[in-house]
């Protein structure tokens, strides 16, 4: 018999080391079980991802065993030492030849047809070991490590149902909104009038111009959609725990306009980028001294920020002067965030992902330093607005949930000018 063991990881303390068995298969490791609800049920479709806790940069290897030929996963084609998979019709999913180190097992929302996923892992079984997961997706994930030649068997990956709210947006003559980002705001109040809230996210409209996202609590909703400056609000109603609302429609006073009708360019007043609100997920906000667009993201890590900025033809932001310093803390506020200059290649040598010269920097105290916590390759934006380098061993690596991106040349600047 191999062991797994086991770590659970909350709020990046490692809480519990226990003892787990699985067969012992020689050659590679491997991990297959099952996903359930909480009647134990099967539940198929449900995506997996299995991803090394590390920090470089992860390509991820799809191992579905029930193929969606209308997934375009492509971009995640590659042989090493990320895996997604789906499960089939009775539940179950397999993961192979994988090396032994630590891993995360967490969902995989790419397969979900609408912008929401309708469970989240609440636990995995391993034997007579169950280990809960701490947060939701994106977020949440539980973290493990196996021996080499492993073959883990029968693991039961429970799930919970998730609330949500799910709207259709249209224009004026009924033509619904396809495939068009949008902003969503929510404001919550309790039923009792003793609380209130808000929150904003981004999100896309499927092609027959339907999104949805999750509402964990109970409260008086009132939701409004924003896109390409128009705006709808649908009105207030209460949901209450356990439920879903499925039937909210939007209508924008406009004839249609196409989703993509900036031409892949993004169009921002100079007023906005002195508002005091931008700065939200999914919104660019330019910067007009370095003709740049700029937006903060959320990610589970620094390699998934940079996927994502890679993936919208943007690289994680690159500072290069106190100016440019100053502005991003005023519009993105002082929070922790992914930057894109790390010492990854080359020891010492610090680098902007984007390949700029690293002309200005703005260390903190005793900054940069690799301590007792291990190799601190990447550099982080503080609250304070300075930088600190850190690694995943280091206090702040699980707390950093939020990146800057930046796409080049949105607008032209003068000569001489960045």
């Amino acid at each position: 018999m191999k062991r797994l063991y086991s770590t659970l990881a909350v709020a990046g303390t490692l809480l519990l080391i226990v003892p787990l068995y699985g067969i012992f298969a020689g050659g590679t490791s491997s991990l297959s079980g099952r996903v359930v609800d909480l009647q134990g049920q099967p539940v198929p479709g449900f995506g997996l991802i299995l991803e090394p806790v590390r920090v470089e940069p992860i390509p991820v290897q799809p191992t579905p065993l029930e193929r969606d030929e209308n997934v375009d996963d492509s971009e995640h084609q590659s042989d090493v030492t990320a895996f997604v998979t789906r499960t089939d019709k009775s539940g179950r999913f397999a993961i192979h030849n994988f090396p032994p180190q630590k891993f995360q097992i967490a969902q995989y929302t790419r397969f979900e047809r609408e912008s929401v996923a309708e469970y989240e892992i609440l636990s995995m079984q391993v034997g007579t070991m169950t280990v809960h997961q701490h947060e939701p997706a994106p977020f949440g994930g539980i973290v493990f490590s196996i021996e080499p030649d492993a073959d883990i068997e029968n693991v039961e990956i429970r799930v919970k149902p998730r609330q949500h709210i799910r709207g259709k947006i249209v224009f004026a003559d009924g033509t619904p909104l396809v495939s068009g980002r949008i902003n969503i705001n929510v404001q919550r109040r309790s039923p009792d009038g003793t609380g209130s809230g808000s929150s904003s996210s981004s999100g896309e409209t499927d092609d027959s111009g339907y999104f949805a996202f999750h509402a964990d609590e109970t409260a008086i909703y009132t939701v409004t959609v924003n896109h390409q400056g128009l705006s709808a609000t649908a009105e207030p109603f209460l949901l209450k725990e356990g439920e879903n609302k499925g039937n909210l429609l939007f209508t924008f006073d406009s004839a249609p306009i196409s989703s993509d009708a900036t031409d892949g360019r993004i169009e921002v007043s100079a007023e906005a980028s002195t508002s005091s609100t931008p700065g939200d997920e999914a919104a660019w906000v330019v910067n007009p001294t370095t003709g740049n667009a700029y937006k903060k993201i959320q990610c589970r890590s620094w390699d998934d920020a940079n996927i994502q900025a890679v993936a919208e033809g943007a690289h994680l932001v690159t500072i290069n002067d106190a100016a440019e310093q100053i502005w991003l803390s005023k519009i993105f506020g002082r929070r922790l965030y992914w930057t894109g200059l790390t010492d990854y290649a080359t020891e010492g040598e610090w680098a902007w992902e984007s390949r700029e010269p690293v002309d200005y920097t703005n260390w903190a105290v005793h900054e940069p330093q690799d301590d007792d916590s291990g190799d601190e390759d990447f550099v982080i934006m503080n609250f304070s607005g300075e930088w600190s380098n850190v690694g995943p061993n280091s206090v702040e690596w699980q707390m950093v949930r939020l990146a800057i991106i930046e796409k080049d040349g949105v607008i032209t600047t003068p000569t001489g000018e960045k």
